[in-house]
C-alpha cells in the first residue's frame, strides 16, 4: 500500500513537471548487448507508463550514419494515475560496424527520456569468423609415415566446413602437402593426414608458410593461417600404446602379454587384460624414435573371440595390425617417426645388430635382422645346462624355455645373455 502511495506522489510530482508526459524513459537495452553485423538488433526502451491508460501511439526509427533517430509519441486515455511498468521494443535490424548513438527527435510527444547518458551510445563489432574459432593445435610428422604430416585441429564453432582438406604452403606458395578429402566434417577434435607432395622435401628447421584448409572438396576456400611451422614435438618422446581389442561377437576374459623391443633388446613388457567391461586394453609407452618389433600373445593359448594388436599413436594413426594366436607368434616389425632427429623426420643411424631376440610367452623368439639362417643355435640357463639346441636353416626360430628368466643364447660364433619367457 504504501509503495502504491510512493508511486501514486512520484506521479503526481511528474505530471506537474510536464503535464502531457505519458511514458517516463529509464533505461535504453540494446539486444544483443554485444551486437555484431550478422544480429538482428533491437532497442527496448524500459520504464513506466504514468497511468493505466498509458500506450504508445506510435514509433519509427531510422539510422542516418551512425546517428539512430527514435520517434515515440506516447498518449493516455484516462485511467488510474499510478506507475506502471513498460517496456517498448523498436527493431533497427543489421547495422555496419561502427559506434551508434541514440536521440529521440522533435516530434517524439507524450515521453521523457531519463535514461543515463552511456545507454544512448552502442557498437556494432564485425562479425568474428568460424575460422576464429577453430583452432590448429599442431602440424607435426606422421607417427608411422615419412611421407605425411599430421594437422590436430579444434573445432569451437557451430560450422561443420563440410567436405575439409587441409593444404599446407610453404612462404613462396609451393604446395607441400595436402590432404585427401574423407571427412563429412569437423565436428570438434579431429587430426587430419596430409600426404607430402611428390619430389617436395619439408624443411628441417622452423620454416614459415601458410595453412589452408578448403570445404566441399576442395571447391571453396574457409580458412587461411599464416604462422611459423615447427613439425617436431615440444616433448622428449611421444606416447606409443600397444593395444589388443577383440573384434567378434563373443565376450573375451583374458590376459595377454605385450612386448616392445629394438636392435639392442626389450624396451617394454608387460599384461594387458580384456574383461566384461572392455574389450579393448592398451599399455602406455614412451619411445624414441627407431626400428622396433612387437608382440601380443595369450597367457591362456584356449581363448575364445577374434583378437587383433597393433600400436596406436595419437590422432588415431595406428600400425597394421595383427592377429592374436596361440601359435608361434608372427612378429610386428613398425618404424616409430614421432619425434624429430636433428629437426627433421627420420630415425637414429646405427649399425644394425644381426641377431635380434625377443622374450614371448614360453621362451624366445629369435632372428637374423639380415634374413641369413640363423644356424646352429645352443641355450644355457644360468647354471650351464643345456635346455635347447637345434640347427635353424631359417632366419628366425621360436625357442622354448622351461621357465622364464636369463639365459645364454650361442649361435654360430656369437653369444649372448638373454631374457627369455614372460610371466
Amino acid at each position: 500500500m504504501l509503495r502504491a502511495l510512493l508511486f501514486s506522489v512520484l506521479a503526481s510530482v511528474l505530471n506537474l513537471t510536464q503535464a502531457q508526459t505519458f511514458f517516463y524513459i529509464d533505461q535504453i537495452a540494446v539486444v544483443p548487448a554485444n551486437p555484431t553485423t550478422n544480429d538482428n538488433i533491437s532497442l527496448q526502451l524500459i520504464g513506466n507508463l504514468s497511468d493505466g491508460g498509458g500506450y504508445i501511439v506510435s514509433t519509427d526509427a531510422s539510422v542516418t550514419g551512425t546517428q539512430v533517430s527514435l520517434t515515440v509519441v506516447a498518449a493516455s486515455n484516462g485511467g488510474i494515475t499510478v506507475l506502471v511498468p513498460y517496456t517498448h521494443t523498436i527493431t533497427l535490424g543489421q547495422l555496419p560496424a561502427g559506434t551508434y548513438t541514440i536521440a529521440f527527435t522533435q516530434n517524439s510527444f507524450g515521453i521523457l527520456d531519463f535514461a543515463p547518458e552511456p545507454q544512448h551510445t552502442f557498437t556494432v563489432s564485425g562479425a568474428s569468423s568460424p575460422c576464429d574459432d577453430l583452432e590448429v593445435v599442431s602440424v607435426q610428422w606422421a607417427a608411422f609415415s615419412d611421407t605425411a604430416v599430421v594437422v590436430h585441429v579444434q573445432n569451437n564453432s557451430s560450422e561443420l566446413f563440410n567436405y575439409p582438406g587441409f593444404i599446407l604452403f610453404n612462404d613462396v606458395g609451393d604446395t607441400l602437402a595436402k590432404e585427401t578429402v574423407n571427412f563429412f566434417g569437423i565436428p570438434g577434435e579431429s587430426w587430419h593426414v596430409l600426404r607430402i607432395e611428390d619430389g617436395i622435401t619439408l624443411p628441417d628447421v622452423p620454416f614459415t608458410g601458410s595453412l589452408e584448409l578448403w570445404t566441399n572438396f576442395t571447391s571453396e576456400l574457409a580458412c587461411t593461417w599464416s604462422r611459423t611451422f615447427t613439425l617436431c614435438p615440444p616433448a622428449p618422446c611421444t606416447e606409443l600404446r600397444p593395444t589388443v581389442v577383440n573384434v567378434s561377437g563373443a565376450l573375451v576374459t583374458a590376459s595377454f602379454n605385450w612386448v616392445v623391443f629394438d636392435d639392442v633388446g626389450l624396451v617394454g613388457n608387460g599384461q594387458l587384460t580384456l574383461g566384461p567391461n572392455n574389450q579393448e586394453a592398451f599399455a602406455e609407452l614412451c619411445l624414441p624414435p627407431g626400428e622396433y618389433h612387437v608382440n601380443v600373445s595369450p597367457t591362456d593359448p584356449n581363448f575364445p573371440g577374434v583378437l587383433f594388436y597393433y600400436v596406436f599413436a595419437e590422432g588415431g594413426q595406428t600400425t597394421p595390425m595383427m592377429p592374436v594366436t596361440a601359435s608361434l607368434p608372427v612378429l610386428l616389425p613398425f618404424t616409430f617417426y614421432g619425434p624429430c632427429i636433428s629437426g627433421s623426420q627420420s630415425i637414429s643411424e646405427h649399425a644394425p645388430t644381426p641377431l635380434r631376440t625377443a622374450p614371448i610367452t614360453g621362451g624366445l623368439q629369435v632372428w637374423n635382422a639380415d634374413g641369413a639362417p640363423l644356424g646352429p643355435l645352443w641355450l644355457h640357463d644360468v647354471q650351464g645346462r643345456l635346455v635347447f639346441n637345434q640347427t635353424a636353416n631359417t632366419d628366425r626360430i621360436f625357442v622354448p624355455t622351461p621357465t622364464p628368466g636369463v639365459y645364454v643364447l650361442r649361435a654360430g660364433d656369437r653369444t649372448l645373455k638373454v631374457v627369455a619367457g614372460l610371466e
